[in-house]
């Protein structure tokens, strides 16, 4: 039988109990005649994460504080020793023990609504390997390190399921395939959301293989873009309802490849005199009637802003060497190597 518990209690219950294991199982060799312990060392990062900060501010902030603290150069230097399979590997047992808890917290107790998503980090090193992407340009750079994350998008079970990290070379089946079935042994998913970046021929297929039931937002293309129009004209020309549907199964073709899937477009009339009449249209494999054809659309967009972003500000990779961001309300744990940033691991209140 489950006790009870509020999301404070299970909040310093997971914090305790994964910067504990964070500290043993981060395999950093430290000398013997080494100033300062592990635990100094991931202290000083978990305290900069936390409070979004520079690690070399966060040192020079402890020391000032404590008189007791690393030097980011021996921060870095430490982190250093890490390769990508350790990183990865202790991600993979962190995850596992905070999802343990969390339900035998009861935290999970039926199916929930879930998002998958990619996060690139900005980078601004001089050597490109396969670990660095392209992205849309930020902070003067159009090069980052990258990450993909399935998430719990519920209040209150905002927990990462499962991440990859990612290079150039990641197909979207092999993200789906691995985020879905890593996060099945955890939950049972009822919606998947997913952005327009996954509304192609390789992606939905993947998800009906999975049977993941999925909603993406459609891509206008030339096809689309005529019927949601023609759509909504004739919405316009009959203007006696809150909100208008159309389903109809639709195919995408790329030569001798195709999915295909049922096709949502949802008109709302203005609110307002001078707004605009809005629509949304959406692929999904969930069935879809008259009456639930707004709910989904509302579902998505209502539970998209579940992203995951943890910014880095040093230009350097190794400010991507992120860790644990603890307090009552959040964690987060995030991983960089030279070869890679993963960030992922964010329970939310």
């Amino acid at each position: 039988m489950h006790s009870h518990h509020t999301q404070k209690d299970i909040g310093k219950c997971l914090k305790k109990s994964i910067r504990k294991e964070f500290v043993n199982s981060l395999p950093i060799p430290m000398a013997e005649n080494c100033t300062y312990s592990k635990k100094n060392i991931i202290n000083t990062v978990v305290f900069s994460v936390s409070n979004n900060n520079f690690i070399e501010y966060s040192s020079k902030r402890l020391r000032d504080k404590k008189g007791f603290c690393p030097s980011s150069d021996a921060v870095f230097y430490h982190l250093n020793k890490l390769n990508e399979n350790t990183v990865f590997s202790v991600f993979q047992q962190l995850n596992q023990t905070l999802l343990k808890q969390a339900e035998e917290h009861n935290v999970f107790n039926r199916t929930v609504w879930c998002g998958l998503d990619k996060h690139k980090i900005p980078w601004f090193g001089k050597k490109k390997d396969g670990h660095v992407l392209g992205m849309k340009r930020a902070r003067g750079t159009n090069f980052g390190h990258g990450y993909a994350s399935l998430e719990c998008v519920e209040p209150g079970k905002r927990f990462t399921l499962a991440a990859l990290p990612l290079h150039q070379f990641t197909s979207k089946k092999k993200i789906i395939r691995f985020l879905v079935n890593e996060a099945r042994k955890h939950v049972d998913i009822s919606r998947l959301f997913l952005d327009r970046e996954f509304f192609n021929i390789e992606s939905i297929n993947a998800l009906k293989e999975l049977f993941a039931p999925f909603v993406i937002p459609a891509i206008r293309n030339k096809k689309i873009d005529q019927m949601i129009q023609e759509f909504k004209q004739n919405c316009q020309a009959h203007p006696y309802e809150k909100h208008y549907s159309l389903t109809a199964e639709y195919t995408l073709k790329r030569y001798k490849d195709s999915a295909t899937f049922t096709f949502v477009i949802v008109v709302e009339p203005p609110k307002e005199p001078d707004d605009e009449w809005t629509t949304f249209a959406y692929a999904t494999n969930i069935p879809v009637t008259r009456g639930n054809a707004l709910e989904i659309a509302d579902s998505y967009r209502s539970r998209l802003g579940y992203r995951n972003r943890i910014p880095c500000k040093r230009r350097s990779p190794w400010e991507n060497m992120l860790t644990e961001l603890c307090n009552t309300a959040a964690f987060a744990i995030a991983f960089h190597t030279p070869l890679q940033s993963m960030a992922a691991l964010q329970y939310h209140t």
